[in-house]
């Protein structure tokens, strides 16, 4: 994961070491509403507690493979357990870089390289609300749905008792979708969001260049779960539609599509940025 940042932040270099104008937070988009701190601190806070009050049935409601998925798992899965460990261990280290990417964006490109908090702020705090908005949604319909994951089908009695991590009811469940898969395309969404109507490295190229390198992050993090026998390909390929559309639709909805000639003098303000609430923080099984 480091590798992958420093490769970027190398990349990205000639454009950030410019002298660049101070970035500014364009009158054009919409500033991230007060309301939006409370929201996603009571959605994250509502889906947490529900996952750990709710109680489902003692086996999975769903349990197999969905149309094209067992041809896939067949056709990709290797049979050496320790080369589907690695699989995984290489799709969580790539989405830590995911969700690292938009604190590198905006504290260091646009807070301390490009010199505003202001841009800081907002990016950060966009970027927040398309996270909480996932984990909500993955969370719930992880819950709802148990569906039983690929490598539940190999958990014997003994196995769930000895190893409860994999082959325990939370552990061979919540398949679908895949949580790893929905955050990551929720967060290249967002990068590409970010970077198309903010100029954080000054030029079209350098922008452009993260967006691909998001999707293309984003992508490989989807196989991984696939190879690793953490999940089926249908609950990866839904998980990154819903991650995708979550990551693109909240950004442009609620900031970057906003016009403000259209608006009646509303303006959407936030308190300044030494005023700002802590960041939200949560975590999850995905």
């Amino acid at each position: 994961m480091r590798a992958w940042l420093v490769l970027l932040l190398l990349t990205l270099a000639p454009a950030t070491a410019e002298a660049q104008p101070q970035l500014r937070w364009s009158e054009d988009h919409a500033r991230v509403h007060p309301a939006s701190y409370v929201a996603q601190t009571s959605g994250v806070a509502a889906a947490l507690v529900f996952d750990q009050l709710y109680h489902p049935p003692p086996d999975a409601t769903f349990r197999g493979s969905w149309f094209f998925d067992g041809d896939l798992r067949d056709a990709l899965l290797t049979g050496d357990p320790d080369e589907r460990e690695a699989a995984a261990a290489v799709s969580d280290a790539l989405l830590l870089a995911m969700i690292a990417w938009p604190l590198v964006d905006s504290l260091l490109v646009a807070g301390a390289i490009r010199g505003s908090s202001d841009v800081a702020w907002q990016v950060l705090s966009i970027s927040t609300e398309v996270i909480a908005a996932d984990f909500i949604a993955s969370t719930l319909i992880k819950l709802l749905i148990d569906r039983e994951r690929p490598h539940g089908e190999e958990c014997t009695v003994e196995d769930r008792v000895r190893r409860p991590g994999r082959c325990g009811r939370r552990g061979r469940t919540r398949s679908f979708y895949s949580g790893h898969a929905s955050a990551a395309w929720s967060y290249a969404g967002t990068i590409c969001m970010n970077h198309v109507h903010v100029p954080l490295y000054g030029e079209l190229a350098a922008d452009t260049l993260a967006c691909g390198a998001a999707v293309m992050t984003a992508s490989i993090i989807g196989v991984l779960r696939v190879l690793a026998d953490r999940h089926w390909a249908t609950d990866v390929l839904i998980g990154s539609v819903v991650g995708l559309a979550t990551g693109l639709a909240l950004p442009y909805l609620l900031h970057y599509g906003w016009d403000r000639s259209e608006s009646d003098g509303v303006a959407f303000t936030t308190a300044p940025v030494s005023e700002q609430p802590a960041m939200l923080s949560f975590g999850g099984s995905f």
